[in-house]
């Protein structure tokens, strides 16, 4: 069994703003105990996440057709489409797609889209297959660069549009990233406040019901993967189940 957390950011850097640092304090040191408090904006390029459906929407509609005016607000979060849907739990199948090990390199650098002839192509070297209700997880080595290079903001080596189509026709049940979905900059893709600022959030959380985890750390699982030449095993993960919640951290499990 592997984690594919990473570890809390403790320091804001070029990927992690102020608001991203993971903050806990002892509240008390007792004879016999002490308790803590967390604290941390979890969404953005920091943290292991997911998102929940509330957490995109476009001319004032979330998925499902729910009104963003009727259905979120600052008292009570997201009234629909919230993250207590997955409180429960998933186990699924995870499908892994190493693309450092298709493009022969030990990364891929950031701002370069992964398409989906790459996905295609990593298929047919590795002999899995994506299908309805697993998770892809792309590996781009983002945690290896990071180590190697340190922090770059701005750029990320991400899924390209062409994937969208290739997702729906897959019915996967979510995409998953060890940085974040949607490949950036984006020259032409119109303004920064629009659905062009992050299409394939877009696209999976509002348009298709596809969930989103991000910011996972595959490099374990990578290694493992590489080793048994397996790229397919059970996948586990869960939300802290925050009513109203927009996303949450999330610790997800592999089993090979």
């Amino acid at each position: 069994m592997i984690s594919l957390a990473h570890a809390v950011p403790q320091v804001a850097d070029a990927e992690v703003p102020a608001s991203a640092v993971f903050h806990r304090v002892t509240n008390s040191i007792t004879s016999t105990n002490t308790t803590d408090n967390y604290q941390v904006s979890y969404h953005g390029l920091g943290l292991s996440h997911m998102d929940s459906f509330c957490h995109f929407f476009a001319d004032g509609t979330m998925y499902n057709g729910y009104k963003v005016a009727d259905n979120v607000s600052p008292d009570t979060g997201c009234k629909k489409d919230s993250i207590m849907a997955w409180k429960d739990g998933i186990v699924t199948r995870g499908v892994l797609y190493d693309i450092p090990q298709l493009k022969g390199v030990d990364w891929i650098e950031p701002g370069t889209p992964i398409t989906r002839g790459d996905l295609e192509a990593w298929e047919r070297k590795s002999g899995v297959k994506a299908g309805p209700g697993d998770v892809i997880l792309l590996y781009v080595g983002r945690w290896k660069r990071r180590a190697a290079k340190g922090p770059q903001a701005g750029v990320v080596a991400g899924y390209y549009a062409d994937v969208v189509p290739w997702i729906k026709e897959r019915e996967v049940a979510f995409i998953g990233h060890d940085f974040n979905i949607d490949w950036n900059p984006r020259p032409g893709w119109g303004p920064a406040d629009g659905i062009a600022s992050n299409p394939i959030h877009q696209a999976v959380l509002n348009w298709m019901g596809v969930n989103v985890i991000e910011n996972l750390d595959l490099e374990l699982g990578v290694e493992t993967a590489r080793r048994l030449k397996r790229y397919e095993f059970m996948l586990t993960f869960a939300p802290i189940p925050v009513e109203g919640g927009t996303g949450s951290p999330i610790n997800p499990l592999a089993v090979f």
